[in-house]
């Protein structure tokens, strides 16, 4: 986003990434709020404001819904069929996102124990990852480590 400009390049660029969990019907309303304090810390007035565009991610359907009571999840809008330890390994990723779990951390919380192999873990989760398709499931794999769930604007767990 550019200030101002003197000749052909910005005098000054400010490129923010922000990631933040908000009801869609007031995301518009926060941005502004946020490019507002921008300005006032910054001293200056953005020439543009994205908030067309804003506004349009924000009432847009998410593309994965996770919902937790009801135990559903909707890609697009269609139920997947996930079996009771698919839902709750996707349920559990889905509320720690962008945090790595190694395999035998999942085998405990979702597993209840141990007790399995830890290639239990692999299995569900190409299962799952079968399930999404054509969509790109959630779920990162991180090499020697273990699984993450990429949280992003398409994917909403309620």
């Amino acid at each position: 986003m550019t200030a101002w400009t003197d000749g052909a390049r910005p005098a000054v660029e400010v490129t923010v990434a922000v990631r933040i969990r908000v009801d869609p019907g007031r995301a518009a309303d926060l941005t502004a709020r946020l490019l507002e304090s921008f300005e006032d810390t910054l001293g200056v007035r953005f020439g543009e404001r994205p908030d067309a565009q804003v506004v349009d991610l924000a009432t847009r359907r998410p593309a994965v819904r996770i919902e937790a009571g009801s135990r559903r999840v909707l890609v697009r809008g269609s139920a997947l069929e996930l079996t009771r330890l698919e839902f709750e390994l996707l349920l559990f990723l889905g509320r720690h996102p962008d945090v790595v779990f190694d395999r035998r951390t999942l085998l405990t919380e979702v597993w209840g124990s141990v007790h399995c192999g830890v290639r239990t873990v692999d299995v569900h989760v190409r299962k799952l990852r079968g399930k999404f398709a054509p969509e790109p499931a959630p779920i990162t794999t991180v090499r020697g480590v273990g699984y993450r769930f990429d949280s992003s604007a398409e994917v909403v767990v309620v």
